[in-house]
């Protein structure tokens, strides 16, 4: 459910003001059953965050998580979903090692890009298995290729069409930054630079994305023909990603 209502533009100084508040409020009243609190995703990535569309992303590593306990903290959340958008998880320490073998690309995202805003940092020393990073991009990379034709299907006009290719691209790039990480064991800050140097590790065109950044550093939507001929490039880029990666497992 989006709790969110605010009209006027959201803000980074908003959000900083907003996740500052929530900082207090929670630390306040949670004490020592809080581990950590993180803020992740777009908003701490240098120049990835964008008003209008980048929502906010929030952890929450409670010691148990259980209904009194999320009762403790429902006003502050709510409250703050209403002036940013606000995406929260909620779990604990046991829930986060537990889970790397089924979110390595989440959490080596969150890894490499967060924020403490509170508490312990629990996720420096989280262990993440390449093998389990590798597997999962392949899935992701392979999941992405399916839904794009189908989402084509369905796409009528520009927008639609222009929409659909930002959601898969974003996602996309996270999966990039995993790939290089597990061939590599670097990957650059800059999205232009993770493309270029995906093209250069994998020997694989990546200009149907480049031309995608091109589009959102200007804010400006494709024309239909531009966004039909992108969406085809961007599908075939997914496909001979996916093959990439799957290559990996036998060390090719």
């Amino acid at each position: 459910m989006n709790f969110f209502t605010r009209k006027d533009p959201v803000t980074e100084q908003l959000v900083r003001e907003t996740l500052q508040g929530l900082r207090e409020t929670i630390s306040n009243s949670m004490g020592d059953d809080l581990v950590a609190l993180i803020a992740y995703g777009d908003f701490v990535k240098p120049g990835h965050f964008n008003a209008e569309r980048s929502q906010v992303n929030l952890m929450l590593v409670l010691k148990s998580v259980d209904c009194p306990t999320l009762d403790r903290l429902a006003d502050a959340i709510r409250s703050a979903e209403r002036k940013i958008r606000l995406t929260t998880m909620i779990v604990t320490p046991e829930d986060l090692k537990s889970s790397c073998d089924v979110f390595p690309i989440k959490f080596h995202d969150i890894q490499s890009h967060h924020e403490l805003l509170a508490g312990s940092d629990v996720m420096s020393d989280l262990a993440i298995s390449d093998d389990h990073l590798r597997l999962r991009c392949e899935q992701e990379l392979k999941n992405l290729m399916i839904r794009l034709s189908t989402r084509y299907l369905h796409m009528s006009g520009p927008e639609q069409l222009w929409q659909a290719l930002s959601d898969a691209a974003s996602g996309f790039f996270r999966v990039l930054h995993a790939c290089l990480t597990v061939k590599t064991g670097f990957t650059p800050e800059a999205e232009a630079d993770v493309l270029k140097m995906f093209s250069e590790e994998f020997g694989i065109e990546t200009g149907a994305a480049s031309r995608v950044l091109e589009l959102w550093d200007s804010n400006t939507v494709p024309s239909d023909t531009e966004a039909r001929d992108l969406f085809g490039g961007f599908m075939h880029l997914v496909r001979e990603a996916a093959h990439a990666v799957d290559q990996m497992e036998d060390g090719a």
